[in-house]
Order: C-alpha cells, then structure tokens, then sequence
C-alpha cells in the first residue's frame, strides 16, 4: 500500500499537458541549436540599414533574445502542424486484401 503523499507509480498527464509538452520542448531545444548557429556567422548589432541598428537591438543580448524567441516560435509551429497530422490522420484500412502481403500474392 502507498503511504499518502509517496509516489505510487507512473503519472498520467492531462492530453493539453502532453501536447504542450510535445510542441514546446522540441521546439526549445531546435530554437537553441538555430540561435547558437545563427549568431556564430551573424553579429546582431550590425543587423540593420545601413551602420544604424534598429532601436530594440540596441545591445547583442536583446538581438540573441530576439532571435531565440523568433526560432522558437517557428519551431513550435512545425511541432504544431505536426502534432496536428498525427492527431487527424485517418487510420488505415485493415480490409482483407490491402495488406502489402496479400497484394505481393497476387
């Protein structure tokens, strides 16, 4: 028997948890990897028109958080349109004669 407040197992989370949980961490660890990469070749301070930057990257930190955010949101919607094709693919048919053993026999 548990004791209360011990672990008792395996914890199931809500299906809103799991797909957030499934489009942000992914996300997060590809908007990481795209901003070390992006900002090795490309200084933030220099981004602009002519040598004027623009007022919000006033410093390089405020172009690299700029850039994180900008990376992450592009991710998390791959991860979005992702998850959305998973969750409405049809399932596939299980009718005698579509299997790809059958067809082979013919």
């Amino acid at each position: 028997m548990a004791i209360e407040g011990e672990y008792a197992g395996r914890v199931r989370w809500p299906r809103l948890g799991q797909d957030v949980a499934i489009i942000l961490w992914p996300a997060f660890l590809v908007a990481s990897v795209a901003t070390m990469v992006c900002f090795a070749f490309i200084d933030p301070i220099l981004v602009g028109n002519d040598d004027y930057p623009p007022p919000a990257f006033a410093t390089r930190m405020t172009g690299y958080g700029v850039g994180f955010f900008f990376f992450w949101l592009v991710a998390s919607f791959s991860s979005l349109l992702t998850l959305y094709l998973l969750r409405t693919a049809h399932p596939e048919s299980t009718d005698a004669g579509t299997d790809d053993e059958t067809r082979s026999l013919e």
